[in-house]
């Protein structure tokens, strides 16, 4: 009885490891630098939007239909804002904005009926520079000591 293995029958099962292993790896590499899609915000189903009705959705119905609102005006809160955002994200580019919806929803503030409903989109943006200058405050800068023991004794 022989229990040799021949030096073909090794090498061919070698050449095999080795090609299913490189694969593998190929084949990870490449799903890693696939590009990933996240959405953020309210999602709005089509027939979300078709069942609020101008002059006859109320508040509370709005808020069932498509949830609380991602913010309210600042200083008027019979406009809701819902936000929607697709971002596409690869290993060397995150944040790559595929879409943006904003639907902005104006109620009659004395019936509380639905007024408005205006739908904008990332075209409608505009891009803003963010001021980097710092911001003095008033007050003392105050030392190691004065943060450690500064507090002793008031009361």
């Amino acid at each position: 009885m022989n229990h040799t293995v021949s030096l073909s029958k090794f090498s061919a099962l070698a050449t095999s490891l080795v090609t299913l292993v490189a694969l593998g790896v190929g084949s990870l590499l490449l799903t890693g630098c696939a590009e990933t899609l996240d959405t953020h915000g309210t999602v709005m189903p089509p027939s979300a939007l078709q069942r609020l009705q101008i002059g006859q959705s109320s508040k509370d119905q709005v808020r069932q239909i498509l949830g609380t609102p991602a913010t309210m005006g600042t200083l008027n809160d019979d406009r809701w804002y819902y936000v929607n955002s697709v971002v596409g994200s690869t290993p060397f580019n995150t944040n790559n904005l595929k879409s943006r919806r904003v639907l902005v929803l104006d109620f009659d503030p004395a019936t509380g009926l639905l007024q408005n409903l205006t739908e904008r989109t990332a075209q409608d943006g505009r891009a803003i520079d963010p001021n980097q200058a710092a911001t003095n405050t008033a007050g003392q800068t105050m030392g190691f000591f004065e943060q450690m023991f500064g507090n002793i004794g008031i009361k």
